[in-house]
């Protein structure tokens, strides 16, 4: 029994492993960078200052639609490769595009939302940096196609 046990372990690691090394760089850095979005998310609502809550505060709740946000993002990145892989296997070449621009337009939106929660926190940040964040926010606003109704992550 403990050897089966061990196989399947072994087993699930191999897969594990095998899927990990194919995945691309730039699906690293989106992960690497949600990671960093819902930490600073965290650190706004332990310091009372996060604008998810009506007291500034943590709130359970927030934090797992932060989570469920999050997962919806790997979800549409999930869908862009998929859609690479069909365009890869019907021209015969490997394709990557939709993925790669999916993960860029993401990481754009993760890193702004780390911005504003620096800027929540007290951070100072550079003002060219600002003045992009405002000008994002507001094209955001402004453009019903965006999708995002102004908020970036």
């Amino acid at each position: 029994m403990k050897e089966k046990l061990c196989r399947l372990i072994a087993a699930a690691g191999g897969a594990a492993a095998s899927f990990l090394t194919g995945v691309p760089p730039v699906l690293w850095v989106l992960v690497a960078v949600m990671s960093l979005d819902y930490v600073t998310g965290l650190l706004c609502g332990w310091t009372g200052v996060s604008d998810k809550t009506p007291h500034g505060g943590l709130d359970s709740g927030a934090a797992f639609k932060g989570l469920m946000k999050k997962a919806l993002i790997l979800i549409v990145v999930l869908l862009a490769a998929l859609l690479d892989q069909a365009v890869s296997m019907g021209a015969g070449a490997p394709f990557d595009a939709v993925t790669g621009a999916t993960c860029l337009w993401f990481i754009a939106g993760e890193g702004i939302s780390i911005l504003e929660n620096a800027v929540r926190m007290g951070v100072r940040v550079p003002a060219v940096l600002t003045r992009a964040l405002e000008l994002m926010k507001t094209r955001g606003e402004n453009d019903p196609s965006s999708g995002n109704g102004g908020e970036a992550g």
